[in-house]
This record gives structure tokens, sequence and C-alpha cells, in this order.
């Protein structure tokens, strides 16, 4: 009976994802929004509202850790996907440029967030949420980009080859490494009962990396060079993979770090990565939705039902859109860059993504962030996401009538990545 439920829903999971997919896309907006969108749709706030039999019907309470159990394991292959295709060694030859806008993008987000969050505990905490979890975990809420969604956007978009394009990739990486370490430790102080126990967590945390780095990669490296059969290499890095997840589930922080790490640390080699493209096949198609829906499920914009909590709503995309766009605008410009490369980067730091909702979902489940709290970052969450797209296009608009007004103001095009824009070092140029 189980089996049928599931079969029945990951088919109508799959048509509403497809189907909310192809819209977003066809009016310039990426996948992922329709994803978020149909995880919505088939919750509370749209189905469960308008036909509340028949969401309960298709998504009974019995079925649902089932359904989480599922999306968390498409989860964890997204978190070692996405570990994978971080360029590490791009990231440690950035220039000061990468690394003041970095840190730039994250600390006045952080510090915005953890400010509007002290005025809103506890009436917006979770049950189980202290001040310092709160603050911290809504800063950090606010501190995240969606490496993946800004990879794939910047792709659809020809920005890949560009200066600002591989800045905003660099430092997206850098803000979502930093924002888990920060996630990590807002775990710690909520999971421990005391100082000592967050001093274990930690430390244990920094043992497990230590070992990843000093003993896993190069065994991984060995296994590489010795190891011929391709299928032998591919369950052990699996094995390792879900060993990994499993370390840091025991240690008490959260399975997707250990996926992280596994995918921070893979050897860049032919076979590792057909592994990662064959998991992101499917991965992508059948698990990964599921975590989308779930969040969806438990996402309920009744919730928000004064006009007061729409105002916090408000401010709380307000200060997010803020801390991001001209945290990152705010450094590049200080190197010299014009306005309009400045705040090209800063729209682009702003996309969140699936990447929010693992934060958030992690704050829930802590008993950190309340559901109503949690519902007004998922908005927040997908508004910034969708922000994107007509903030560039109203930007490479103006940017081509000043062009037009004013030719020697010795500004390129970002939307020419075909011409000698996308041959250019964009070290030298900021530097």
């Amino acid at each position: 009976m189980l089996t049928g439920q599931i079969l029945l829903q990951l088919i109508i999971i799959l048509l509403v994802v497809q189907l909310f997919g192809s819209l977003c896309r066809s009016i310039g907006q990426q996948w992922v929004i329709g994803e978020i969108l149909a995880g919505l749709a088939l919750g509370p706030s749209l189905l469960g509202a308008l036909f509340p039999e028949v969401e309960n019907a298709l998504f009974p309470t019995s079925v649902l850790p089932t359904l989480q159990t599922l999306g968390d394991i498409g989860l964890v292959f997204y978190m070692f996907s996405l570990g994978a295709r971080l360029d590490t060694h791009l990231m440690l030859r950035q220039s000061k440029a990468a690394i003041l806008t970095s840190l730039s993008g994250i600390l006045l987000p952080l510090i915005l967030g953890a400010t509007l969050a002290f005025f809103l505990f506890p009436g917006l905490a979770g049950a189980k949420a202290t001040q310092i979890s709160f603050l911290l975990m809504v800063g950090t809420a606010m501190a995240v980009t969606a490496f993946p969604v800004l990879a794939r956007f910047l792709t659809e978009r020809k920005l890949l080859g560009t200066r600002v394009g591989m800045l905003a990739l660099t430092c997206a990486a850098v803000d979502d490494i930093t924002a888990w370490c920060l996630l990590a430790l807002v775990i710690s102080i909520a999971q421990a009962r005391d100082l000592r126990f967050v001093v274990v967590t930690v430390g244990l945390t920094g043992l497990f990396i230590a070992c990843m780095l000093l003993i896993v990669r190069p065994l991984l490296v060995f296994i590489d060079r010795r190891i011929r059969a391709k299928q032998v290499l591919v369950v052990l890095s699996i094995i390792l993979l879900l060993f990994s997840a499993f370390c840091t589930n025991a240690i008490g922080i959260h399975p997707v770090f250990g996926a992280f790490l596994m995918g921070i640390i893979l050897p860049r080699k032919p076979v590792f990565i057909e592994l990662v493209r064959s998991i992101d096949q499917l991965n992508g198609i059948l698990f990964l939705p599921l975590y989308f829906v779930y969040s969806g499920l438990r996402t309920q914009v009744g919730l928000i039902s004064t006009p007061w909590l729409w105002l916090i709503c408000l401010l709380v995309l307000v200060a997010a859109c803020a801390g991001k766009i001209f945290g990152g605008a705010f450094a590049i410009r200080l190197l010299g860059e014009s306005w309009h490369h400045a705040l090209s980067l800063g729209v682009l730091m702003n996309t969140r993504g699936l990447v929010e909702l693992v934060v958030l979902n992690i704050g829930l489940d802590l008993g950190v962030l309340s559901p109503t709290m949690f519902t007004i970052l998922v908005i927040m969450a997908l508004a910034t996401t969708m922000m994107a797209p007509p903030l560039l296009t109203l930007l490479e608009y103006r940017k081509k009538l000043a062009v037009e007004t004013d030719d020697d103001t010795g500004i390129q095009d970002l939307s020419d990545t075909s011409t000698k824009v996308a041959k250019v070092s964009w070290e030298g140029d900021l530097g």
C-alpha cells in the first residue's frame, strides 16, 4: 500500500514540476523557480487551501516521513554534486577583488539579518530557539548565495565568460562555504545543552574535515591511479560519500555537510566527473524535486495572515536584497569599477534558490525557526531568485542607452560574451 502511494506521488510530482518548470522557462525564469513553485502548489499554500481533501489523500501524514527521507537522499547527492562542481583552484587564485567582495557580500546581509532577527525574537522564533541561534540562523539565511542556481543562470544568459560572471561565481562559492560553516555553528549551538557540547561538536567537525583532507582525498587519488576497474571506483566513491554524510549526521550537524565536503575533495578525474554527471541526471529529475515538494508541504502562506506579518515579510525581503546587492556592489565599486558593473554583480549574488531552502529546512527541523518565519524566509528566497533576470535585463538596457549616448564611457557591454570581453582576464582589470 505504501509503495503504491509513493509511486503515485512520484508521478504527480514529476508532472507538476515539469509543468511549472516549463512555464517559468517560457517567461525567462530558471527551471529551479518552477520546482519551488511546484512544491508550494502541491502544499497547503494552494492545493491544501483550495482542495484540502485532495491534498490529504495525495499526501497523507503517514507517508510524509518516507517522502522526507527520499528528498533528503536527493539532497545528499545534490550537495555532493555541488561540492564537486566548485573550482577550488580557481577560488584560491582569485585576486583581492574576489576576497573583498565575498567578505562584503557575507558580512552586510549577515549583520542586517541578525539585527532584524533581534527585534523579531522571540515572537517569530521556533520553540527550541535561543536568541543567539535565532540571530545566526536568520543572518545566515540572508547571507546565502545559491552557487548552482547562479552557475545555471550565468550559462543561460551567456555571462559565464565575462569578468562580472566569473567574479560572481567565485564569490558565490566562497559565500556558500562560509554559510555552511555558520550553519554548522548554529546547529551546534541549537543542539548542545551547554558550552561543553558546543566545543565537542566543533572539535569533532574540525577533526572530520582534517581526516577528509589529509586521509580520504589522498586515498581517492591513490585508488584512481592503482585501480582500473571503473565500477570499483564508482562503488568506493559512493560508499565514501554515504559514509561522510553518516559521520556528520552522527557528529550532530547534518548529513549535507559530509556530502558537500566529499564533493569538494573529489579528484577532478574523468571517472569521478562522469560519476557526478550520472548522479545529476537521475537525481535532478527524480529525487531532488521531492525535497522541493516536501519543503512546499511545510510552507503555509496562510500563516502570514495579518498586515503586520506581511510588513515583516517586506522588511525581510528589503533587508535581504539590500544586504546582498549593496554588499556585493560596494566592495567592487571601491576598487574602481562602474556602478553598472557593481550593481550587476550585486544582483547576481542576490540569487538564493535551493541552497536557501536547505538552510531554512534545517532551521525548521531544529526548532530555531517557527513555521511562520520559515514561510516568510521561503517567500524571500523565491522573490530574490526571481528578481535576477528582470533586474539584469534592466541594467543591460540602461547600459546600452549609456553606450549609445556616450561612446567614451569605457565600460564594456556585459551581454557581449562572444567578443573580447570573454577573453579579458578580470583579475588584471579589477586589480
